[in-house]
């Protein structure tokens, strides 16, 4: 017996799970399907050891697998069984117990404002001059009005509507719809694009963000823009796509806009993802104390500041230009309905 993996995808679109997601399950449970049928004297359905021994397996080339990978099978597995227990009949649940394993933190990648303003100048200046207005318009969407990659190629012409300066019905995970204002600049960047499209796009195309054949642009080219772009700026900091999120997410933060509102803007089902975002905040505050060292005389220090640590001194501007990298959690990979918090 293989698993029914038609079946499966069948019960993830009416689940409204996103294609990529749907894409990733499946190729887990391939690759789960090859394995337990290798296994000498497997039964009808896996077990519990069939699970662990899948997901202990080894890299090709003997090193251990990361902690976010076996971590990613494991949740989809669970979708698995859950779904197998419902409509295969499957008594038990061979995913039952198996705990995620800890994950250390990764850094998020976020931009500065200089760096944010750099990415624009080198996408004008930089790429393929009859790119421009649209890796502009591409930029614009991610960090202004903090998109995900999948969501920016998702979107129609249709849904900016330029009376309400406002994108429309923009469709997040879990199906869920939101629409995104968008600031001055970003839609004058955004109108440069739509007078340009028609040149671009093929007839009858309804995307709002087309590639060089006139089709609809696909999330591997918006990711290769973003390479190039640091490869001009030779930047240092692995940008992606998603890192304009983080960075239209952070700046927003220390403007001071209020977290229930950028929950909004980013599409977050759960307020707590939105929150991870606050430790930038908390750099803010240790950066403000940390500048009023200088109204401490070093002679009644009972050890004096070290030569390559001088003491701080008043500044006009109170506040760092740098963000600190934000510790990121475990990388979140179910959907809502599933019981886990939106990824940022």
């Amino acid at each position: 017996m293989q698993l029914p993996l038609t079946a499966f995808t069948m019960y993830l679109s009416s689940e409204a799970c996103a294609p990529r997601t749907i894409q990733t399950y499946n190729a887990i449970i391939a690759a789960f399907d090859t394995s337990w049928q290798s296994r000498p004297g497997k039964g009808t359905t896996p077990t519990r050891t069939d699970v662990e021994t899948f997901l202990g397996r080894s890299r090709k080339d003997g090193t251990p697998r990361a902690a976010a990978t076996r971590n990613q099978e494991l949740a989809t597995l669970r979708v698995f069984s859950a779904f197998a227990r419902r409509d295969l009949g499957w008594e038990n649940d061979p995913t039952e117990k198996i705990p995620f394993v800890r994950e250390p933190p990764r850094a998020r990648t976020v931009l500065t404002a200089d760096e944010l303003q750099r990415s624009f100048h080198a996408l004008s200046t930089g790429l393929r001059p009859q790119d421009r207005a649209c890796n502009l318009a591409i930029l614009a969407l991610l960090s202004q009005a903090g998109l995900r990659v999948h969501e920016l190629v998702k979107l129609d012409l249709d849904q900016v509507d330029l009376v309400t300066e406002t994108l429309l019905r923009v469709e997040g995970k879990g199906g869920t719809a939101r629409e995104i204002p968008l600031n001055e600049r970003a839609l004058l960047l955004l109108l440069d694009w739509i007078k340009e499209r028609p040149k671009h796009a093929l007839p009858g195309e309804r995307a709002l963000i087309v590639s060089s054949r006139g089709t609809r642009i696909s999330i591997r080219t918006v990711e290769r823009r973003i390479q190039r772009l640091r490869e001009i700026m030779q930047l240092a900091k692995k940008a992606t796509p998603h890192s304009f999120r983080h960075t239209f997410a952070t700046l927003a933060l220390l403007a001071g806009t209020d977290l229930a509102i950028l929950a909004e803007l980013l599409g977050h089902s759960d307020i707590n993802t939105t929150a991870l975002y606050l430790h930038c905040l908390d750099t803010r505050r240790r950066e403000a104390v940390r500048k009023l060292a200088y109204t401490v005389p070093p002679e009644v220090l009972p050890v004096s500041p070290q030569a390559d640590e001088p003491v701080p001194t008043p500044t006009t501007d109170p506040l760092p230009k740098t963000p600190e990298p934000l510790a990121s959690p475990p990388p979140i990979l179910l959907d809502d309905q599933q019981g886990l918090d939106d990824a940022a």
